[in-house]
């Protein structure tokens, strides 16, 4: 995509937001905020396990130059980021001295006394500073960004190369993404969408490749990097659709180790990184004219190579080889037997379990399958399960349902409702790697290929009541605010909408487990009964340990003790239900 291009898109976009948040694309300060949403809806399909909400997580008004705070706990990775969207066709250049004052903002956050000579008005900064402190303890790792529609200069990377310099031994990442940037981190959460690269051709040298005899065709080379820029510049991420962790720019440790080879010493790149892995459908190989023509090509492993060689200097790469490991497995689009085999083999170096790694497991696909031959009832609209990316669209007449946040909501279903938020990747890990899939999807903690009906019949009941409780959350946001972030809080009331039901549903004679299942009247008549007691737990736990500064609303969800608060309360509660009712 030209930047042109890229701009007009950018303007479509932009346009759309203002229509839906009812604002003026022509004032300065509302395409503003409507840059800093399109931001962060950039990151939300950049992480689609991640789950934040931009009515907490975008700053506006005293934010201290932060628009954006995104935490992707999957990844262990933050995203700070300042919006700037200074005029419509222009792209001026970016300013240094703005891009300085952000980048500065790292030590800022780190300083708790300055956070407290600062007192700050807004809640959401408060937010931030609390946990910044948590995030740098985890050892996530923190990206300070500054996103513009400008264009960067000499002074802006020579900035960002002193930062990054001055603070290569801690977690933190500094960039500046400008208006070639944002095109590019747009085409490469767009390209997911791309079908399969159908043909790549490379050319060998003479005397650069293997091809040993193999239960499996397979082609073993070495190319220069100039070739693979060439094919990651063309075909983008849609060569990784297989690839669990994928090349997130200039950001992590390896990163920076691979590109300051490719700077320094492009002639020892080849005896330094391990090369890439790949599957295709097929490929002919004619040893004559040594050209390799390769169908459905997928990188399973180096995508981290593949990065860096993108973003390296042209005349760098002519010195530079990299090792290419090359297998065909019939029908390996389809990612079964065999080739998921190899995708997770090739992976299993990388640190991040994300839920990609289940999407072909057998109760996956009984998912999908059952949940397309069930039919919408009551309030419940028809669900499309995606249990892979690219997702499927909802609709006016259906709901999409992701692997992942149903995982969450059947954990904190069954079992605790602190884990979706605290360390939601454990989720999709196995036992032998100290997991709770066997939990989220399983039977009792053991994996299954399938449900019965009424284990099924109950994660929709879950499934419902989760869009209910989230709904009723939003309403108790708005209406006091000492509320505003309640709704962090929203799987433990999903939590306590099942305790209720374990609970309460035996003394109903009017309202029996088939008629919630239903999710018809009935169904909304017991869970309005069930709302109010929930709501006022949580308002009342929520309220009791900010006051006590125990926590933020940030924490809330993952700390032990405010579950056990939760708990009491809702029991004490529950009682006074009781009480009432003899």
């Amino acid at each position: 995509m030209k930047i042109e291009e890229f701009k007009s898109e950018l303007r479509s976009g932009l346009n759309k937001i203002c229509a839906e948040k009812q604002w003026k694309y022509d004032n300065p300060k509302q395409r503003g905020m409507a840059f800093e949403d399109w931001c962060f809806r950039l990151l939300s399909e950049r992480y689609p396990a991640a789950d934040n909400d931009p009515s907490q997580c975008v700053i506006r008004g005293d934010d201290a130059e932060i628009d954006i705070f995104f935490e992707s706990k999957e990844s262990e990775e933050i995203y700070i980021l300042q919006c700037k969207h200074p005029k419509i066709a222009a792209s001026d250049p970016i300013p240094e001295n703005e891009v300085k004052s952000f980048f500065s903002n790292f030590r800022l956050l780190e300083d708790q006394s300055y956070l407290q000579r600062r007192r700050t008005t807004n809640p959401k900064l408060e937010e931030l500073a609390a946990e910044f402190e948590y995030w740098q303890k985890q050892g996530y790792l923190i990206h300070f960004i500054f996103a513009s529609s400008g264009e960067g200069t000499d002074k802006t990377t020579a900035l960002v190369e002193k930062f990054n310099k001055d603070f290569q031994n801690r977690s933190v990442k500094f960039d500046v993404w400008d208006i070639s940037c944002l095109r590019d981190e747009f085409e490469s959460v767009k390209s997911i969408d791309e079908k399969y690269p159908d043909r790549v051709s490379i050319t060998l040298a003479d005397g650069h490749f293997l091809r040993p005899d193999g239960e499996f065709e397979n082609l073993t080379f070495v190319v220069k990097g100039s070739t693979l820029k060439q094919i990651a510049l063309e075909h983008k991420d849609s060569l990784f659709n297989w690839n669990i962790r994928r090349f997130l720019g200039k950001k992590g440790e390896v990163n920076a180790g691979l590109t300051e080879t490719l700077a320094k010493e492009p002639q020892h790149f080849y005896y330094y990184n391990n090369g890439i892995s790949a599957l295709c459908e097929e490929f002919e190989f004619d040893e004559k004219t040594r050209k390799v023509v390769v169908r459905k090509l997928q990188i399973v492993n180096g995508a981290q190579t593949i990065g860096a060689l993108k973003n390296a200097d042209a005349e760098k790469l002519k010195d530079t080889l990299v090792l290419v490991k090359l297998t065909a497995i019939k029908h390996a689009h389809r990612e079964k037997g065999i080739a998921a085999a190899l995708i997770k083999t090739n992976n299993t170096q990388n640190t991040l379990r994300a839920p990609d790694f289940r999407s072909n497991d057998r109760i996956q696909l009984w998912l999908e399958a059952k949940f397309k031959e069930t039919k919408p009832r009551g309030e419940l609209k028809q669900i499309v399960y995606g249990r892979k990316r690219p997702y499927p669209r909802s609709s006016s007449s259906t709901s999409v349902l992701k692997l992942q946040d149903l995982g969450k909501i059947r954990y904190a279903w069954l079992y605790d409702p602190r884990i979706p938020i605290a360390d939601p990747a454990k989720l999709f890990q196995l036992k032998e790697e100290n997991g709770l899939y066997g939990f989220a999807f399983g039977i009792d903690g053991e994996l299954s290929s399938m449900w019965s009906e009424a284990q099924f019949k109950d994660a929709l009941l879950a499934i419902h009541a989760f869009d209910k409780i989230t709904e009723e959350l939003d309403i108790l946001q708005e209406s006091a605010e000492d509320l505003k972030q309640v709704g962090r809080l929203k799987y433990y009331g999903l939590k306590l909408f099942k305790l209720y039901i374990d609970e309460m549903l035996p003394t109903y004679s009017d309202v029996s487990q088939e008629d919630l299942h239903a999710f018809g009247g009935k169904f909304n008549n017991f869970f309005g009964r069930a709302k109010k007691i929930i709501g006022l737990t949580l308002s009342q736990s929520y309220r009791e340990i900010l006051n006590r500064e125990e926590g933020t609303a940030f924490s809330l969800p993952r700390d032990a003790k405010v579950w056990d608060l939760v708990q009491r309360k809702f029991s004490d509660n529950l009682a006074l239900v009781r009480l009432t009712q003899t």
